[in-house]
């Protein structure tokens, strides 16, 4: 019987997928840390971990860029859409518009958040392999759940 259980749990374990939304670049060394929009990631991380929407990408880390026009034509800051399909794991770095971020309220930013979330497993579901639709489906019911307006 013990066998069978740690089989349950290792099947189990590998079909995850674990989303980490790490600070966002530029914006976060300028202004902070948004305490709001942190404990954000974090729901949207513990909400999707179970889940499972590619046998090939375990792990997606999400840096989204928040930064000035200037800076980004001056070309300090580019978006990223990196998988290595034999680590499991894709790292997306895509912009977000900064003033819509800096001027907008907190319920703005978190929408922010959802949408270049939405847009970085978009950007990598081909050679990821993910199910975005079923990944879209679960996002629309977790904003639901927190009250999140991503239709703005």
């Amino acid at each position: 019987m013990t066998s069978m259980v740690s089989t349950h749990l290792r099947i189990r374990k590998v079909g995850r997928m674990d989303i980490n939304i790490n600070s966002p670049r530029y914006y976060k060394d300028v202004y902070g840390v948004d305490n709001d929009v942190y404990k954000l990631c974090q729901d949207i991380h513990m909400f999707f971990k179970e889940r499972q929407y590619s046998e090939r990408i375990k792990v997606v880390g999400i840096v989204p860029i928040i930064a000035p026009a200037e800076y980004i034509r001056q070309g300090k800051y580019k978006e990223k859409k990196f998988c290595s399909l034999s680590y499991g794991f894709a790292d997306v770095q895509l912009f977000v518009d900064y003033d819509s971020y800096v001027k907008g309220d907190i319920e703005k930013k978190k929408s922010l958040i959802v949408i270049n979330t939405l847009k970085s497993i978009d950007a990598i579901k081909g050679k990821g392999k993910i199910d975005y639709k079923m990944f879209e489906n679960d996002m629309r019911i977790f904003c639901v759940k927190y009250g999140i307006d991503i239709d703005l």
